[in-house]
């Protein structure tokens, strides 16, 4: 779901461009510039579920562009708006915290924030470009990065090119369960969208700052999982789009903060009762998917970049 207007990638395409003072910025109608809209299929609206009018297009779902320019732009909006996001949720600590997004173009490089640049303040121009070998690219802001952010990142777009976005912060309940070295149990509905689907990397090695500590992160993530706890550390959720890496964060920190709250709550006569495999199966399948999730962090996009419309400059 784009703005109706967003600020102008200096690379994209100037097609439908509407100009303003010449002080003032130039913006581009990203829903003029999309592909010809895709009907509705039955299985989007599954996986959402969704009813739609009649005889529309779905607006509901990730829009497609005419250039790799415009792709790129949209996608660095929205990962600029993930930031916004996060520090609303109060999941910003210092220097910690970092969301990567794998570039359209080119797989191996991919874009991230920059260092001591507080999540509140991050701009779509400031975003940082870097290779999978940890060279600052042109194309995006000249400012450093935090370097165990580039050894868990690099680690994880290399060994998963099915997943396009990672997210870490340091949030409070994250950290609080991360200290038991265990995944969440299947107690509540929402918990279920991390069914069978988050690994524990059962150890702590310290801060991120060897290739070979970033590896050993990705290889616990493993081949199929999108979110991994950090044992005494954090925790860390991917996507295929930066829109679901960063809803997966905000859900898995509120099951850690449920699930403490319910192991905390337990005794006689309340002893907690889990989900079983097969409705869990269910429930994964219909709140979990990737559909879903993407389509769950929407209303956190048009919230932030309504009431900060500088994050698109």
């Amino acid at each position: 779901m784009s703005p109706i207007t967003v600020a102008e990638d200096p690379t994209c395409s100037t097609t439908n461009v509407s100009s303003q003072s010449e002080r003032g910025p130039r913006h581009v109608n990203l829903e003029a510039l999309t592909a010809t809209p895709q009907s509705p299929s039955s299985s989007w609206h599954e996986d959402v579920h969704c009813i739609s009018p009649k005889d529309t297009s779905n607006p509901l779902r990730p829009p497609t562009f005419r250039t790799i320019d415009l792709t790129r732009t949209h996608q660095k909006q929205h990962l600029a708006a993930s930031f916004r996001v996060l520090a609303r949720q109060g999941f910003d600590e210092g220097t910690a915290g970092h969301i990567s997004l794998r570039d359209p173009e080119n797989p191996s490089h991919f874009w991230i924030n920059p260092l001591a640049k507080h999540f509140s303040q991050i701009r779509v121009s400031d975003l940082v470009l870097v290779s999978e070998d940890g060279i600052i690219l042109p194309g995006g802001a000249q400012s450093p990065i935090n370097a165990p952010a580039f050894a868990i990142h690099s680690a994880i777009h290399r060994a998963r090119p099915d997943l396009n976005a990672a997210c870490h912060a340091h949030s409070v309940y994250g950290k609080a369960f991360s200290c038991f070295g265990r995944p969440i149990e299947m107690l509540y509905q929402d918990a279920l969208r991390f069914y069978n689907d988050l690994a524990v990397y059962p150890r702590y090695g310290g801060t991120v700052l060897t290739a070979e500590e970033g590896e050993r992160i990705a290889t616990a993530l493993g081949p199929k999982c999108r979110s991994v706890i950090l044992q005494n550390h954090g925790m860390i959720t991917c996507g295929k789009t930066v829109d679901e890496a960063t809803f997966l964060f905000i859900a898995l920190d509120r099951c850690c903060h449920a699930q403490l709250l319910a192991n905390a709550a337990v005794c006689p006569g309340f002893e907690k009762r889990v989900i079983d495999d097969e409705m869990a199966k269910v429930g994964y399948k219909r709140s979990g998917n990737s559909s879903k999730m993407w389509l769950a962090f929407q209303p956190y996009y048009g919230q932030v970049v309504k009431e900060e419309p500088d994050l698109m400059e």
